[in-house]
């Protein structure tokens, strides 16, 4: 039984220990919020920990937020030297390291010690961002875990574009353009999830804003098409269930069963809404089955957890080498 602590931004956190804890009788884990260290039920959970896995921290961050993460975090190492150490890598967490990196504000020792740690990242091209900073990295996707989530036989009427901005990054989610898109396009109706809309100056009848929202399937299964559009982004979440939805999806970023946009492009994105709702119109837009089948491949759940226990185990192999005296 390996048991694992996961430490860091607690949605992905208690979302991974949810994944994680399909496997009962090989792992177990649990989201430790960083209140909880302080306390003694907390400290236990700590010390008994085999693998202690972070989530969106990024070591060295210059920020008092990071400092204090990193100082909590070299505390738990050292009362439980025992434990590995994982470092799971979101998106933004690789951009900031980046930027902190180029202009000379990331604090070399913290990121010296995490050279020695197991890194993940949840895209291949995070891999490639990560080792510039200095850090090896290997990519293991984040599984889909919608169930029961199954292409259309046609796409949903009228069409309808879902998109995700939250209102305290909106720039960064490209609120802009998608603004001066839904603008220019008045008969096609956008649905926005994750923010209010506090950012936008003059409210447009064709662009709804929904807030948070925990079950996304309500909206996906009124969605003809998902869009993500964002400075930087691992794998997302959002684009992963649309895909296993069936939906055509526009993204700025490049895999797979998408059709690419670039961030601030507001010319391009309204080319190409405005082709994808002449086809929906001619009834010449079908389901992305090849995205689905994509997705559903990448991203199985049981692959996924395959290839986490396998570096665990790999990772607690070493230690337990380690801790061996040579004859």
């Amino acid at each position: 039984m390996i048991r694992i602590v996961l430490l860091g931004l607690p949605f992905w956190s208690r979302r991974l220990a949810g994944i994680l804890n399909r496997r009962p009788g090989e792992v177990t884990a649990e989201f430790l919020p960083l209140k909880a260290l302080g306390t003694p039920t907390g400290l236990r959970v700590a010390l008994a920990a085999d693998i202690f896995l972070r989530i969106g921290y990024r070591p060295g961050a210059p920020t008092w937020r990071g400092r204090l993460f990193d100082a909590l975090w070299a505390l738990l190492r050292f009362l439980n030297p025992r434990a590995r150490a994982v470092h799971y890598w979101q998106g933004t967490d690789v951009l900031n390291c980046l930027e902190d990196f180029r202009s000379g504000r990331l604090r070399p020792g913290p990121m010296t010690r995490a050279e020695h740690d197991l890194h993940w990242t949840v895209a291949p091209w995070l891999v490639e961002e990560l080792a510039e900073a200095g850090l090896k990295s290997r990519f293991i996707a984040f599984p889909v875990v919608l169930e029961g989530v199954q292409p259309p036989e046609r796409l949903p009427a009228p069409f309808t574009v879902l998109t995700y901005i939250p209102d305290f990054r909106w720039e960064f989610y490209d609120g802009p353009s998608i603004y001066r898109v839904a603008r220019a396009l008045p008969g096609i109706r956008f649905e926005v999830i994750g923010g209010l809309g506090t950012w936008v100056e003059q409210a447009l009848p064709n662009l709804a804003f929904y807030g948070w929202q925990a079950d996304v399937r309500p909206f996906l299964d009124r969605a003809t098409v998902a869009l993500r559009l964002v400075r930087h982004d691992g794998v997302a979440q959002s684009v992963r269930e649309a895909l296993q939805a069936g939906r055509p999806v526009i993204y700025s970023q490049s895999i797979p069963c998408v059709q690419v946009v670039a961030y601030q492009d507001p010319e391009a994105l309204e080319q190409a809404l405005g082709e994808l709702s002449r086809r929906f119109e001619a009834g010449d837009l079908p389901p992305n089955l090849a995205g689905h089948r994509y997705v559903m491949e990448t991203f199985d759940l049981d692959t996924c957890l395959d290839n986490y226990l396998t570096d665990l185990r790999s990772q607690l192999g070493r230690t337990k080498a380690m801790e061996c005296p040579i004859p």
